[in-house]
């Protein structure tokens, strides 16, 4: 038999073998990889997380390879933005003390997009729209001076906030109304109206209304709604309605002014059904005039917020149509600018991305999934 001792002597040998193998292996660091740097392709899709409300989140992607750059926490029921310069992310969310309940806290959190570092903690009052996001649920003045956001409590106003102070500057009330679109020539803002006219709110240099003046009715919110989401071109916004029309609207004076409806498709479309849909339905190509909507057939009353399943794409100066793409089921639609445009289309219910080359001819370059939960605002660079 052998020796206890021996036994001891074998087990301490072969421990202090493992002992020194393990500390022979690299030390591990931990480190934080840098962002790269901005590109023309870069996404900033936002997702307010239904199955876990609490923890929200804004996927920075390279459009051009569909890989995550990195990831901002937004906590709940988050509006988020970009400044003009696109240098800073501005978050407008909720906390509460006890996760779900207990004291609500509001801020809106600065991030500096270089390198996704919280930069600043504003206090703000705890009335912000707690709903899905959208473009134009938090925006800013054109010089980025003034953070505007839209409350609803569930009566509906506008807050200003200075971003250089930090400091909160007023409350504006705008009943009946709902979403932000800044001038970009003029210190205001419009919103869009339940009543089927916009309300143009001036503001002075310190950030405080000088006057509010309604448009004229432009269109029938009972029989042909707006969609509220649009695309900005400088102080114009298209906008695309629930049966299919298109409509301009300028804001950069004191009052909002409505151009002329022009209908999407032919006849025959319309006896298929085709609307818009989802919930960013439509981008604007600025320098080449091209405007994408996306687009569902057999449309029926509440099937707006459907996936689009073909992207029509039209010379906005003719108002005709030069292409139609089919695409995999698109929530909203964004592209980028400049002489080598890609278009992006993202799908609420798969969280994926799906890029396509720009231009009129559209031709589809990659598709990716599970950049979330339930992303519902996309914007770029």
């Amino acid at each position: 038999m052998i020796a206890k001792s021996a036994i001891r002597l074998f087990l301490l040998a072969a421990w202090g073998g493992a002992f020194t193998a393990h500390a022979e292996l690299p030390v591990e660091e931990v480190t934080v990889s840098k962002l790269p740097p901005a590109h023309a392709q870069r996404l900033y899709l936002t997702d307010v997380a239904l199955p876990h409300l609490v923890d929200g989140k804004l996927t920075v992607i390279d459009g051009r390879t569909l890989k995550v750059e990195g990831m901002v926490s937004t906590g709940m029921f988050a509006q988020t933005t970009l400044s003009p310069d696109r240098s800073e992310i501005y978050v407008a969310t909720t906390y509460y003390s006890k996760l779900n309940r207990g004291e609500r806290i509001e801020e809106i959190l600065v991030y500096d997009a270089k390198t996704l570092a919280l930069k600043e903690e504003i206090p703000y009052p705890a009335r912000h729209a707690q709903a899905l996001p959208y473009r134009g649920t938090l925006r800013t003045t054109a010089d980025g001076r003034f953070i505007l956001v839209q409350n609803a409590t569930p009566a509906t106003s506008v807050s200003v906030v200075n971003r250089q102070t930090g400091k909160h500057v007023t409350e504006i009330q705008t009943p009946g109304c709902y979403i932000l679109y800044p001038a970009q020539t003029a210190n205001r803002f419009s919103t869009l109206c339940g009543d089927g006219t916009m309300l143009t709110v001036s503001l002075d240099s310190e950030g405080l209304p000088i006057s509010k003046k309604k448009s004229v009715k432009f269109f029938d919110p009972d029989g042909d709604a707006l969609f509220v989401s649009a695309a900005q071109e400088g102080n114009n916004y298209h906008f695309v309605s629930f049966k299919g029309h298109v409509v301009t609207v300028n804001v950069g004076g004191e009052t909002a002014v409505a151009g002329a409806f022009w209908r999407l498709g032919n006849d025959a479309d319309a006896k298929m059904g085709w609307r818009p849909s989802g919930y960013q339905p439509l981008a604007l190509h600025k320098d080449s005039g091209t405007l994408y909507v996306g687009m569902h057939p057999n449309g029926f009353e509440g099937s707006h917020k459907d996936s689009a399943l073909e992207i029509w794409v039209y010379d906005l100066a003719t108002q005709r149509r030069v292409a139609r793409t089919k695409t995999p089921p698109a929530s909203g639609l964004v592209v980028s600018q400049g002489s080598s445009p890609r278009l992006y289309a993202f799908d609420s219910g798969k969280a994926g991305i799906i890029a396509f080359e720009g231009g009129r001819k559209l031709k589809q370059l990659g598709l990716a999934i599970g950049f979330g939960d339930s992303p519902t605002q996309l914007e770029v660079q």
